[in-house]
């Protein structure tokens, strides 16, 4: 399977042109004096511009990618003046959805904050009892997932960190495909260095090559690979991929004993269905879901497979900060893969907002045809960007989530594009080689 290769440009932006003291409080001395050492022994010191100067920052943070939305802002920033009495710059460059959270959600909050006792209170490290019973019969009804447990988090980037803190290992390998979700790849290099990120090809129809994977597992130092990353709908490839390739994934991480971790961010963006129960079809041992059942989007139970939501997207909550982590209760090591992450979501988060648990409990009950009325409004513009860049040799993505890549022709540099599209036209789209 052919590597898709750079320059590329990623569009997004859903299609469109948008835009009290508590147990845990902790006491801090009002001042520091800092200390050198001489040639007598420590004493104390001053704060000197020489001194200040050896400050040292982690090494390993400075050589970890930047991100790429970050990057875009600072382009669009240049340029911003230009086209401030002209509508300003509209940005392709990051996937945020045009409409709002459900009003009940939004109702919801209010009415917490005017009457609820405990909303300024530490909940149960993985989340309320509440939104986790709701998002058990949510993950069964809709994603086919049984014998699961819950751990809601701040979003599905902290999700995706837990998961590399808990199953990785200073020289362990963690797989991510090109082109890659860049905070998936940030987390691997921030937290287990360089070393543990080995990167696989996807072909040019947005596919991750699970030949390459095989000879990896198989090969000189397979043994190192504990984690295969995946992200379904794609991003950036803006690529639904199908249940018979996800079933094939499971498979091949269940015969090297590989964790294989599912990023369902954009699973109510499937716009073809790609990942659907059909009748007859399921196929997943571990349920018992009848066959003739249908669910809109599949996700495996098996128990090497942790699967990662989020609420930022469909119900656009994304300033509420919420995702979730769905892993198996089936297995003794899933269940200690449960536990110990527990460790992990205790140092980071503690636990997640109250407030926020309380806008995604009534966005699980609006339930998903809210969220597909509103997809759905995203395909005069899908249809349109594919269509504009239809004369190029090769165009990834508009199957799944908010995103398109293409291919430029020979000697055009993305960056530079990208920079004059915002400067000349006030568009901004990301350059694939960010």
């Amino acid at each position: 399977m052919a590597s898709y290769q750079l320059p590329i440009l990623a569009l997004s932006a859903a299609f469109a042109l948008t835009r009290g003291a508590t147990a845990r409080t902790i006491s801090r001395p009002s001042f520091v004096v800092p200390l050198v050492r001489s040639a007598r022994g420590v004493t104390m010191a001053t704060s000197t511009s020489s001194t200040l100067e050896a400050l040292p920052t982690s090494d390993r943070v400075k050589t970890t990618l930047d991100p790429c939305v970050i990057l875009m802002k600072q382009i669009i920033s240049q340029h911003a003046d230009k086209w401030t009495d002209r509508g300003g710059i509209y940005s392709l460059a990051q996937g945020v959805v045009y409409w709002k959270p459900p009003a009940a959600a939004l109702e919801a909050v209010a009415a917490a904050a005017a009457s609820d006792d405990t909303l300024h209170t530490y909940c149960p490290d993985e989340g309320t009892i509440e939104l986790r019973s709701a998002l058990i019969d949510k993950l069964e009804k809709e994603n086919g997932l049984e014998n699961v447990d819950i751990i809601v988090t701040s979003g599905a980037n902290q999700a995706y960190v837990n998961c590399v803190l808990t199953l990785i290992d200073e020289g362990d390998k963690c797989v991510v495909f090109r082109p890659y979700y860049f905070n998936h790849v940030m987390a691997i290099q921030m937290s287990r260095g360089e070393d543990s990120l080995l990167v696989g090809p996807t072909g040019e129809d947005g596919v991750p090559d699970l030949d390459w994977l095989r000879n990896q597992l198989t090969g000189e130092g397979g043994d190192l690979i504990k984690v295969v990353t995946l992200v379904n709908p794609g991003n950036p490839t803006g690529v639904s991929l199908p249940r018979s390739y996800l079933e094939e994934a499971v498979a091949l991480c269940r015969e090297f004993g590989v964790w294989l971790i599912m990023d369902n961010t954009y699973e109510h963006f499937d716009h073809t269905g790609a990942n659907g129960y059909g009748d007859g079809l399921v196929s997943n041992a571990s349920s018992s879901v009848d066959a003739v059942t249908k669910v809109p989007f599949w996700c495996s139970s098996d128990e090497h497979v942790i699967n990662i939501f989020s609420f930022s997207k469909a119900f656009s909550l994304a300033g509420f900060r919420v995702g979730y982590i769905a892993i198996s209760n089936a297995t003794s090591k899933s269940k200690e893969c449960y536990e110990q992450m527990l460790k992990v979501q205790d140092t980071i988060a503690i636990c997640p907002a109250r407030v926020s648990q309380i806008a995604a409990l009534a966005s699980v009950n609006v339930g998903r045809e809210w969220v597909s009325g509103n997809v759905k409004t995203l395909d005069g513009g899908r249809e349109a960007i594919l269509d504009a860049l239809s004369p190029l040799d090769n165009i990834m993505g508009g199957s799944g989530a908010m995103y398109v890549m293409a291919k430029l022709p020979q000697g055009l540099n993305d960056r530079a594009l990208a920079n004059a599209l915002v400067e000349d036209y006030g568009v901004a789209v990301i350059p694939g080689s960010f």
